[in-house]
């Protein structure tokens, strides 16, 4: 896939997330340069992987996205098999919804 396909599908993926969350998400990411955010809402920050990823690559992009956003919740968004699949960590996960796990 050439650099161009690879960055409209990049967009491509972004927008879909965007429309999937609604409300105030937005795409603040750019195809063309690699940015740890690349889908903003008024309480998260997601990046958007257009593969299946495996658990170091999960974890090293929440740390980067925990450097960017301290204070916001931080997700990972990729596709498996047509389904957009959404990983936090479990500390996250604890606070958010406390005992209903």
């Amino acid at each position: 896939m050439s650099n161009g396909k690879s960055r409209a599908k990049g967009k491509r993926g972004e927008l879909d997330i965007v429309h999937r969350l609604g409300g105030s998400a937005r795409r603040v990411g750019h195809s063309y340069i690699a940015t740890p955010v690349d889908v903003q809402t008024d309480l998260a920050v997601y990046q958007v992987r257009n593969k299946t990823i495996g658990g170091n690559e999960i974890a090293f992009e929440l740390a980067r996205l925990r450097a960017v956003a301290p204070e916001l919740n931080c997700y990972v968004a990729f596709n498996v098999r047509g389904n957009s699949i959404i990983a936090e960590l479990l500390a996250q996960h604890e606070i958010d919804h406390g005992d209903r796990l």
